[in-house]
């Protein structure tokens, strides 16, 4: 292995979400390459750092076995994530890498269609029981290394949705309080079989960062973010359905989840440091 080779990959397994954000502004092709020259669990850590679209890429660029050694590390809903970039042979091509049951309950949860909003949606990645208290939900929150963690979604016994609220108002509530008495029940959430243009059109993204996609017996299934747009941008290029402004309109969203994204973490640390300090002194 060269130096140039040894240095890239060493970059890639110890700063995976840096590396993630230079690699993305390469051709897919390329990058494959950098993961291919890492371990798989290497790959993983970076991939996990992409966004959907450009992993899919990045994962139908590589060599098939070590495309399958690398898919079947990833988390089982960030799996279903990027395979829902895919239209129907690409989508086979990845489930050919891997073990043959894996791929029968894979195809088992792949249920919604290109254009809806349950094709759209990821798992509900910063969920926790209405019955948690505020500090045991924090720390199951920041055990969660990856997604979207400014909302924080509260559901009952049954896993339905029963309200909202924000990782500020989490961290600043007293440790004792119970999610059920801190949390907003006044919620909107969207149908997985709406369709991307409605969920577009939805006013409530004038209010919320991320939208949560429940159904009919009010079951959390996951929820939309505001990047997720992006995918309904490159869908609708060519067909002129959407107006001009959403171009601008998902520019600014990414930029609130870049910024997000380092306040929050900031957040979770300080505040935890804080409670022990409190706690210990």
């Amino acid at each position: 292995m060269n130096p140039h080779t040894r240095l890239s990959t060493a970059f890639l397994r110890s700063r995976p979400a840096s590396a993630a954000r230079v690699l993305e502004g390469y051709p897919a092709e390329s990058t494959a390459k950098y993961l291919v020259a890492a371990t798989p669990v290497t790959a993983q850590h970076v991939i996990e750092n992409f966004t959907p679209g450009y992993a899919a890429s990045c994962l139908l660029a590589i060599e098939p076995s070590t495309t399958g050694q690398i898919f079947a590390r990833l988390p089982l809903d960030l799996q279903i994530i990027l395979l829902r970039q895919l239209d129907r042979n690409k989508c086979e091509t990845i489930l050919g890498t891997v073990p043959p049951d894996m791929a029968a309950s894979l195809r088992r949860q792949l249920p919604y269609p290109t254009g809806t909003a349950g094709a759209l949606m990821e798992a509900p990645l910063a969920s926790v029981p209405e019955s948690l208290t505020a500090r045991d939900a924090l720390k199951r929150i920041k055990r969660n290394k990856r997604g979207m963690k400014f909302y924080v979604y509260a559901v009952n016994q049954a896993g339905q949705l029963t309200g909202i609220l924000t990782l500020h108002e989490l961290i600043n509530a007293p440790p004792r309080s119970i999610i059920s008495q801190i949390m907003h029940k006044d919620i909107f959430s969207l149908s997985p079989a709406q369709s991307a243009l409605t969920v577009f059109k939805s006013p409530y993204w004038q209010d919320y960062y991320a939208l949560p996609v429940t159904d009919d017996d009010s079951v959390l299934l996951g929820i939309i973010r505001h990047k997720q747009l992006r995918r309904l941008q490159d869908q609708t290029a060519q067909t002129g359905t959407l107006n001009e402004g959403l171009g601008a309109f998902v520019a600014a969203g990414e930029l609130f989840s870049i910024t997000a994204g380092h306040v929050l973490s900031l957040l979770i640390s300080s505040a935890t440091s804080s409670k022990k300090r409190t706690h210990h002194g």
